[in-house]
């Protein structure tokens, strides 16, 4: 049964610089939550909370706000914009029952732009468009509308128009108001049956039934209004405001079914300690009470239940469904946690992948092991980061998105850690799959008590399907636990290949083995599997795979050649050019390898001028003699007897993650 409860749980996302923050301070101060909007330039902003925020004028992670607008509840969640921190982005869109997606009227869809509306088309998510920036010299809202349209959806529909642009007198005039705009009309009642069918008999449409009909169409994603407006001037926010109330759906708030909800972040606060943001999709939850953590197949107890109003944590003691909260108590809790039913929540959406590696130094030796559990931290908060250690070379590593994220980590660090890091120059990180079909065999049965015997077969899988395994062994054989202690750890016994990185692509089947009553021994399994995998690995050999980037880049003809020769000599292809008006548009794919600093070459070529997008598209197979090899970190299980030593306490641990 749902409530009659007003949720509007929406996030604002936008390629940085398009002005999504200042619209957010915007929002919390028509709202009456601040006596004045926040400044980004001025590092007041309320949703950049963290010091490296303020200082820098950057979203780095998303902000979680709530306020009141209409007597209607809006959780707002404020997404960074820049490419290095889009894994913030890939959590909070499994929160979210709309978005708004701001776009600048002068650079209209940037390289950040174009991931996110793939995004929010993937995961179904109802969307309205907020054009800003009208007043700056060269605004141009009406041609942004059409390279939307042109480019993304024959769907998008002004709702309003904008005058005096580029200019500081820039205003808008609504297209639904007492005497709606004919074309607006028009595409609205080709969406709703009853108007259409009035609409053809030359009935004039009222602003209401219109409106009504959009918020349906919106709802289905059949439609996307667009707005404009300037958030520094604040014109268009009020507006914006009512689209949200207006053409968004409200949240299913099904308090009396059974709880379901999802962890979408995790912070750390330095009295409450770890603290899980939750969206609650169904039920209900009170301090005390006892969840089924679904994912990791345990139970919690919540201690405390929390809300943000203005970046501070409230005592609310209770969180029902369609809300946005944060939960105590819960220390092992994981980014991706399903807390109860997982029938109800939605799935995940993959926007990035950290493709480069880092090692992290302390530049004071004495800071390691401080700069080890910081590293923890911070990676427990971004599971992206994927802090691992190796101890026996000493070393900790990072998987980062780009060089913008180690200096934001190094201020971090610095600021609320107190400690001074270097980083390494970022490398390409690389993966392996087999060459062939093989066996991986072992048998660990000494010293006693020890018992597990496994042989494995491993075969080559289409590109880009990660990890298949299956078991063709009955209980009789290899007892139900161990199965599952075979299942849970098969992934990180691929972490490292015989070249050293992280194999994919492949499938693993359990064709033979056995387990004893009475020797067998937690993590035997796990011993085992490792050491039968790379010995089984070296057997069918791998293939190097290095990650591809898919490329848009748009230019002046005078640059075609220059260009389609840095592609070709950047091992990239290419498909034919789309050629309009004296530009060009070029489409293909390239290696990240080769084409790390092309966008600054591309923008000196061109005198800044052409407009460079990218996003990660998979891994190919490396031409002979290109990428890196690397040593195996940490004691390897090749070297069978070093390894059994350390696995079993005898000798020092080599990795952890």
């Amino acid at each position: 049964m749902s409530t009659a409860r007003k949720i509007r749980n929406i996030g604002i996302l936008a390629h940085v610089d398009a002005g999504k923050t200042t619209l957010t301070e915007n929002m919390l101060f028509l709202s009456g939550s601040v006596r004045s909007a926040g400044n980004v330039d001025k590092g007041t902003s309320l949703s950049d909370a963290l010091d490296v925020e303020k200082r820098r004028g950057i979203s780095v992670r998303s902000a979680a706000l709530s306020f009141s607008w209409r007597d209607v509840q809006i959780n707002l969640i404020d997404t960074p914009g820049h490419v290095d921190f889009s894994a913030e982005v890939e959590r909070a869109l499994r929160v979210l029952d709309g978005a708004v997606l701001v776009l600048s009227a002068v650079e209209g869809i940037q390289a950040q732009s174009e991931p996110i509306w793939r995004a929010l088309e993937a995961m179904q998510i109802p969307t309205l468009l907020f054009i800003n920036k009208i007043d700056r010299m060269g605004a141009d809202p009406d041609a942004v509308v059409e390279a939307i349209r042109r480019e993304w959806s024959a769907g998008i529909v002004p709702i309003y128009r904008a005058s005096n642009t580029g200019d500081n007198a820039a205003a808008i005039v609504d297209l639904l108001g007492d005497e709606p705009d004919a074309p607006l009309a028009e595409s609205i009642a080709e969406c709703d049956d009853l108007l259409l069918e009035q609409y053809l008999e030359g009935v004039a449409l009222g602003a209401n039934p219109l409106r009504a009909a959009l918020a349906g169409a919106t709802s289905r994603r059949a439609l996307f209004p667009a707005l404009c407006g300037s958030a520094k001037n604040d014109v268009g926010t009020v507006e914006l405001l009512d689209a949200v109330i207006d053409y968004l759906p409200n949240a299913n708030a099904a308090i009396d079914e059974p709880v379901s909800g999802v962890i979408f972040r995790i912070d750390h606060d330095d009295k409450l300690g770890r603290i899980a943001g939750v969206r609650l999709y169904r039920g209900r939850l009170q301090n005390r009470d006892i969840i089924e953590n679904f994912t990791a197949q345990r139970t919690e107890k919540i201690t405390q239940i929390k809300k943000s109003f203005l970046n501070k944590y409230e005592d609310t003691g209770v969180l029902e469904a369609g809300d946005i909260g944060f939960l105590c108590g819960l220390p092992q809790a994981q980014i991706g946690d399903i807390l109860g039913d997982p029938d109800p929540v939605p799935g995940t959406y993959a926007l990035s992948e950290p493709l480069l590696s880092v090692q992290v130094q302390a530049r004071d030796a004495a800071d390691h092991t401080r700069l080890e559990e910081a590293l923890q931290q911070l990676s427990s908060e971004d599971p992206h980061l994927d802090f691992k250690r190796f101890s026996e070379e000493r070393e900790l590593h990072l998987k980062i998105m780009g060089v913008i994220q180690t200096e934001i980590v190094t201020e971090i660090l610095r600021a609320r850690f107190g400690i001074e890091a270097i980083f390494s120059e970022p490398i390409v990180v690389y993966k392996e799959t087999p060459k062939q079909a093989g066996y991986g065999a072992e048998a660990y049965t000494m010293p006693k008590p020890c018992w597990a015997i496994v042989k494995y077969l491993i075969e080559p899988g289409p590109r880009g399907s990660g990890l298949v395994y299956a078991s063709e062994m009955g209980v009789d054989k290899i007892r139900r636990k161990s199965q599952e202690e075979i299942a849970a750890n098969m992934a990180d016994a691929l972490k490292q290949g015989i070249q050293g990185w992280e194999v994919t692509d492949l499938k693993v089947t359990l064709v033979d083995g056995s387990s004893h009553l009475v020797h067998s021994r937690p993590g035997n399994f796990v011993i085992a599997t490792n050491i039968a995998m790379l010995k089984g690995l070296s057997e069918t050999g791998t293939i190097l795979l290095e990650p591809i980037l898919a490329y848009r880049i748009s230019a002046a003809d005078e640059y075609m050649g220059k260009i389609t020769a840095d592609i070709i000599e950047m091992r990239g292809t290419f498909e034919p050019a789309e050629m309009d008006n004296g530009l060009f548009v070029l489409r293909g794919r390239v290696p990240l390898a080769t084409s790390m600093d092309y966008a600054i070459r591309l923008s000196g070529i061109t005198s800044g001028k052409a407009k460079y997008s990218i996003r990660f598209d998979g891994y190919d197979p490396c031409p002979p003699g290109e990428g890196v090899r690397r040593d195996y970190k940490g004691i390897s299980p090749l070297d069978r007897s070093k390894y059994i030593l350390m696995m079993r306490g005898a000798i020092t641990q080599s990795v952890k993650s």
